[in-house]
């Protein structure tokens, strides 16, 4: 595959939008059988590193595990799975039951596979911590129409009961003498500075003594405590009860990144935030969904959606969410981004583009260079969802096709360092690139959102420059140190 630019090499590097034919997703369905049809088997072993993760994957929850597991359905649909690259977590959440929990667990096990757990207790910190809270504060709330709530004074949290509770899910699972690799949650309630809490906080003075001094100054100090306060909570809530059973268990918590005053993490909706560690956690997991409410808070009369301007607006907003998360990564974590080509949240029935399939290619290549070491897939699908089981599907291919295509130059995502974090501004379609550094050579990705090639000067080494074309459907060339250039042409 290493050849001078210009010449076609033998090996396979998927560089073009995969568009399904109809015929392709004719009789496509939410089930194992329409899973295996669509996802690809891999080249590449994973060999070691994280596999993907989906929310969710076409298997039923709760008891219906447990038959599963002993007609032998549920390996074969693990062992499809794997050869896909792919690991299903053990969810406990939804209908879930401890018996199909352990079903899952076991399973997992005895398939050679890593067991990882989602827990996805969307108020496990607030429901609990707050629960013997002595001061409560009277106040809209943005997030349910302005409607009035009872706002816990959010010092007074108390980890002990909601670590309890997550003890308690964990233990089952070391009794059964099963270890566990990793445990993610889904903890998205208080505390957190959004919505009117800022604004009751410092309406009771019963509360405000009970912040340290400073902290209800203004909403930028507010917002600061408050991610303290959210790190040393998730510490004592998640990182250390699932430490304390299964040391070496990577914890995560969807949505969380670190931050810097040098490099601020911008989320999805373009909030920046304050500097923030991820404390006892593990995982750094933002979340790069194409929603469609980016799409409407973008769009005037001017500018009216198309897919090229959402395929932009998208590739801008996700890949920057990703990298100012990824910039501040410290040594040690590791980076799961949750990753969505499809979310209709829509806000205007008018307006339900997600990403096309080259451009969601696109955007995973690009955050995998960036230091991102796995994905989380949320993909859809389930019957109900504004996304039909073939759009989910294809999706997770896509993410399947992409993570494959990188695992032959392997090298670079394991030992590589990230080249740049910068994403630059939409306006003019500017060329994007991403890339990983080992001391003699360099792996780059290029690519251009307009209709012409366009190129980029990049530095990838001192006292080195070149130039490289940047064609609409991207291209990935390998630098050397001494100058030379291989442009990896697709197959």
């Amino acid at each position: 595959m290493r050849r001078l630019a210009g010449s076609v090499c033998a090996c396979s590097l998927l560089l073009t939008a995969h568009i399904a034919p109809a015929a392709e997703t004719a009789g496509i369905e939410w089930d194992m059988a329409s899973f295996v049809r669509v996802v690809k088997p891999m080249r590449h072993d994973l060999d070691g590193r994280l596999p993907l993760f989906l929310w969710n994957f076409p298997l039923p929850r709760g008891s219906a595990l447990v038959k599963m597991r002993q007609d032998g359905t549920l390996r074969r649909a693990i062992d499809q799975m794997a050869d896909r690259g792919f690991v299903p977590t053990v969810e406990m959440g939804w209908e879930w039951t401890p018996e199909g929990a352990l079903a899952m667990a076991k399973t997992l096990r005895e398939a050679g596979r890593p067991v990882y757990l989602l827990i996805p207790d969307a108020q496990l910190i607030e429901r609990d911590a707050y629960r013997d809270n002595p001061v409560w504060v009277a106040g809209p709330d943005a997030s349910a129409g302005g409607r009035q709530r009872r706002w816990p004074c959010l010092p007074l949290a108390d980890p002990r009961p909601s670590a309890a509770r997550v003890r308690e899910l964990v233990q089952p699972f070391k009794d059964a003498g099963i270890e566990v690799s990793g445990v993610w949650f889904d903890d998205e309630a208080l505390p957190h500075p959004w919505n009117g809490v800022y604004e009751a906080q410092r309406g009771s003075a019963d509360c405000r003594r009970r912040y340290p001094p400073g902290a209800l100054a203004d909403w930028t100090a507010f917002q600061r405590y408050v991610y303290e306060l959210r790190t040393a909570l998730q510490g004592a809530v998640m990182a250390d009860p699932v430490h304390a059973t299964f040391p070496r268990a990577l914890v995560g918590n969807y949505y969380e990144a670190t931050s810097s005053a040098a490099v601020p993490f911008v989320d999805e909706g373009g909030n920046v935030y304050p500097p923030r560690s991820l404390g006892r956690l593990d995982v750094l997991m933002p979340s790069a969904y194409a929603n469609t409410p980016h799409l409407f808070r973008r769009s005037s009369a001017q500018q009216r959606p198309t897919q090229e301007w959402a395929d932009r607006t998208y590739f801008f907003l996700l890949l920057r969410t990703v990298s100012t998360a990824n910039a501040n990564k410290p040594r040690g974590k590791v980076s799961v981004p949750y990753l969505s080509r499809f979310v209709r949240d829509n806000p205007a029935p008018e307006i339900r583009f997600g990403m096309s399939p080259g451009t969601y290619r696109e955007l995973i290549r690009h955050v995998l260079l960036r230091g991102s070491d796995g994905l989380y897939l949320f993909n859809l699908g389930y019957p109900g969802s504004p996304v039909t089981p073939a759009e989910s599907l294809e999706s997770v291919e896509d993410a399947r096709a992409v993570y494959d295509e990188l695992l032959e130059h392997r090298e670079f995502l394991e030992r590589g360092r990230p080249m740049t974090y910068a994403v630059p501004a939409i306006d003019g379609l500017p060329v994007f690139w991403s890339g990983s550094c080992l001391p003699d050579r360099c792996l780059v990705r290029v690519v251009t959102l307009g209709a012409d090639t366009r190129r980029v000067v990049i530095d990838p080494f001192p006292g080195l420059r070149v130039t490289l074309d940047a064609p609409p459907i991207g291209a990935t060339y390998i630098l050397r140190r001494d100058g030379g250039i291989d442009r990896l042409e697709r197959h």
